[in-house]
């Protein structure tokens, strides 16, 4: 059958289903546009049109109601559902108890498990926003508090819980050079378990720059935002100086490319970002 001319909701269809076919996620309609990868806004018709036509051109399939791009086998979604709520059961205690950790303003889950798509083996991805001032203090509660409830094995890979991003209150913008959609899927899939003072929100819109790529994400954000009030002690600047200088000279020898300042610390070894855009290059090309 001839395929259909390219058009704006053709091209984000294929985008965004060539983004989900590298982790083999099928996607519902709910997903598809709420996370369209396009600059454009499309109507829930346009799209619904646009899918059947590509349905029948064999561009993709439709499995159990969800989307894929064709020949794509996809993940057993029930089965990683369930890995993710097990992962969760398992640390339910924990993130409650990290959730009193004094200055910390909200808790997002990110990763695979904001998806619930988690394999067995896999760990919660966790970032914190934090009191002004208190990313390096907080950061060595976190540790400690994972520490003595036996969280943290040397074993990096047995661990199901990864606190890997501590952002500063005053600081939410994410840095303009390390934008992109990675980061910006991320960011939409993000799951707050824990938001005080509207922090999720004013997370959300210190990055609306990832309607760049997602225009049809919206939050209904408040009319007002609540107003934070910043510690002025000059001895917790100092306590946070000193956290900040001893984790540093703790982590010297195992520091790679991560960011450690004192508004952000964020420690991805194992970056995935670009193999991840480079397969959904890949994939994008040969739709």
């Amino acid at each position: 059958m001839e395929k259909g001319k390219s058009n704006p909701c053709r091209i984000a269809i294929q985008k965004t289903l060539a983004y989900s076919s590298v982790f083999k996620y099928p996607l519902s309609f709910y997903q598809l546009t709420n996370s369209l990868i396009t600059k454009y806004r499309f109507s829930g018709k346009q799209i619904r049109k646009e899918l059947r036509k590509q349905e029948e051109e064999g561009l993709i399939d439709k499995v159990k109601g969800r989307y894929i791009l064709h020949g794509v086998k996809p993940v057993n979604l029930d089965e990683r559902k369930q890995n993710t709520l097990n992962i969760f059961e398992k640390n339910k205690e924990v993130l409650e108890i990290l959730r009193r950790t004094p200055w910390i303003l909200m808790i997002g889950i990110t990763g695979s498990a904001a998806n619930y798509n988690s394999e067995e083996e896999d760990d919660i991805d966790l970032l914190f926003v934090v009191r002004k001032d208190r990313v390096w203090i907080t950061r060595g509660f976190v540790f400690v508090i994972l520490s003595i409830l036996n969280k943290l094995p040397k074993d990096h890979d047995k661990r199901e819980l990864c606190p890997n991003i501590f952002i500063d209150e005053t600081s939410l913008p994410w840095i303009k050079k390390r934008r992109n959609l990675y980061i910006a899927q991320n960011i939409i899939s993000m799951q707050p378990i824990f938001n005080k003072d509207d922090t999720y929100f004013k997370f959300m819109y210190a990055n609306r720059w990832v309607t760049k790529y997602f225009h049809n994400f919206k939050i209904n954000y408040p009319e007002r935002f609540i107003q934070s009030s910043y510690s002025r002690s000059f001895l917790m600047k100092l306590i946070e100086l000193l956290a900040m200088k001893l984790q540093l000279i703790y982590m010297r020898r195992k520091r790679t490319t991560e960011i450690a300042t004192s508004k952000l610390i964020h420690f991805n070894k194992n970056d995935n970002s670009r193999w991840i855009l480079k397969s959904y290059k890949n994939l994008l090309k040969n739709t």
